[in-house]
């Protein structure tokens, strides 16, 4: 049996309306409060008899702010319980939950099909056992990961996948998810499938986290977007993931072309249906002639193509490109700029390149040491995280040799080679003490910018307050915003 109490909201009702039931030996098994004007109380009382709630009613009604007693098929929560699952079980597509650790907590019969499972299984069964190549834990961390239109793959059949994250109310930080819900829609053709880029997390660490933030939000909206950053900073994963991330995905298709594939005489937009992406790769490459004929093509877009270019050299683009793609610019981090989180940016690259030879299957096997995460965080990385990731499939590659699971300073150092440091034209025609006094400035200026006390700054870069004092005096850097 089911109890709706209406009462006033005073402190104590609660406490009086339960012992009530205690002094009937009645036990009760679960409740809840609120309803449409939060005044109502919710009680589950199994077992209770008929003649036990006419007593109880009376008592119940004696209480001082009690106005209403009355029985209940069920309590709203389980109303809502049992309607979701009705509805569920009437969805063709797969849907499923699960939580921060990847676990499936529910899912409808058509997502227990799907895995080939019965539906009484597949809560508590881990979700990487039959998506091994998506990336769950980078999924459930964060917001700024793929969301639309995911192409995996279960047991043999293609799907488009998307997600909606379950944050904790009144939280936005990354911990606060609680889980995600999975949407699977299986595509039939598999050529649609084929021409999609792989979804990616974006590994935002550091001051990437920044950019992983800015793309979610310019993804949402339709304005051209460009891209810059240096070779092999993840312009072309930054870009794909526009797509990912924009509800385009769900309906639209995706189309990256490099600068030598413009020249082709054929209309941009006969390479794409009604509504997509379509990337742009390095179009400052192009000449002058034909930047200007890719300006009038894009101009030429239909309304429901986005235009994303990326550029090392977005100076080189002719003015009329630079405006059309002005209104939204994202620059990406050299990863020598975010040396803190080498560790981090390595431990991910390297999951990915053993996600990639093992297929997904099982977990990685090989991790870094200290004094391997230090070496790497000593180099200049010019290719980013293009040579980062080659870098580690050298390391693992003697690692394995050696018959170890960990990748040791000795193993990172025997693929370096002959490096040098930084690159220095910048330093042609200066004196080596002229040249370390330009590093100290712009040192010094970049801790000045986020604002460091002098103290601060000398427990960052080890020196006495004096010396960072005197330093700031010399180069006349000020502290102030």
């Amino acid at each position: 049996m089911r109890v709706e109490i209406t009462c006033d909201n005073r402190v104590g009702i609660l406490h009086e309306i339960t012992q009530i039931f205690a002094e009937f030996r009645v036990n009760v098994t679960s409740g809840e409060l609120g309803g449409d004007s939060g005044d109502k109380v919710y009680l589950a009382v199994p077992g209770m008899l008929h003649t036990q709630f006419r007593a109880i009613e009376k008592s119940l009604l004696q209480v001082p702010g009690v106005k209403r007693v009355r029985r209940i098929g069920l309590i709203p929560s389980e109303r809502r319980h049992f309607e979701l699952d009705t509805l569920l079980r009437h969805v063709t597509d797969p849907v499923l939950s699960v939580d921060r650790e990847g676990r499936v907590v529910a899912a409808n019969l058509a997502a227990a099909r799907a895995f080939g499972v019965s539906i009484d299984r597949v809560p508590g069964l881990q979700l990487q056992r039959f998506l091994p190549l998506l990336q769950v834990a980078e999924l459930l961390r964060d917001f700024a990961v793929p969301r639309f239109g995911m192409p995996v793959e279960v047991r043999g059949r293609d799907y488009r996948l998307e997600w909606v994250p379950i944050s904790l109310p009144d939280a936005e930080e990354v911990g606060s998810l609680a889980g995600a819900v999975l949407t699977l829609q299986e595509v039939e053709r598999r050529d649609e499938i084929s021409r999609l880029p792989p979804p990616v997390a974006l590994w935002d660490f550091d001051r990437r986290r920044a950019s992983c933030l800015e793309l979610q939000a310019a993804a949402r909206l339709s304005s051209p977007l460009l891209i810059t950053g240096e070779g092999g900073s993840g312009k072309s994963t930054f870009a794909a993931a526009v797509h990912y991330l924009s509800p385009l995905a769900s309906r639209g298709e995706y189309r990256c072309l490099d600068a030598v594939g413009l020249t082709d005489s054929r209309p941009l937009w006969d390479r794409l249906p009604a509504g997509g992406t379509l990337v742009l790769e390095e179009p400052e490459k192009l000449s002058p002639g034909e930047q200007v004929a890719l300006l009038r093509g894009l101009r030429q877009l239909p309304g429901g193509v986005r235009a994303v270019a990326t550029s090392s050299r977005p100076e080189r683009l002719e003015p009329g490109l630079a405006q059309f793609f002005s209104g939204l610019v994202l620059a990406l981090p050299p990863l020598r700029s975010m040396r803190p989180a080498i560790g981090r940016f390595a431990g991910a690259a390297l999951r990915e390149v053993q996600r990639k030879e093992t297929g997904g299957e099982g977990p990685p096997s090989l991790t870094l040491d200290d004094g391997a995460v230090d070496y790497l965080r000593l180099r200049d990385w010019p290719q980013n995280f293009s040579g980062l990731k080659d870098f580690l499939v050298l390391a693992a590659q003697r690692c394995r040799v050696r018959g170890d699971s960990v990748i040791s300073a000795a193993d990172v150092e025997e693929n370096a080679g002959g490096a040098t440091g930084l690159p220095m034209a910048w330093a042609r025609g200066l004196s080596f003490r002229e040249a370390m006094e330009k590093v100290e400035e712009g040192l010094l200026r970049e801790l000045a910018a986020e604002q460091l006390s002098t103290r601060e700054m000398a427990q960052r870069l080890g020196l006495s307050h004096t010396a960072i004092a005197n330093k700031l005096r010399k180069f006349r850097i000020s502290r102030e915003p």
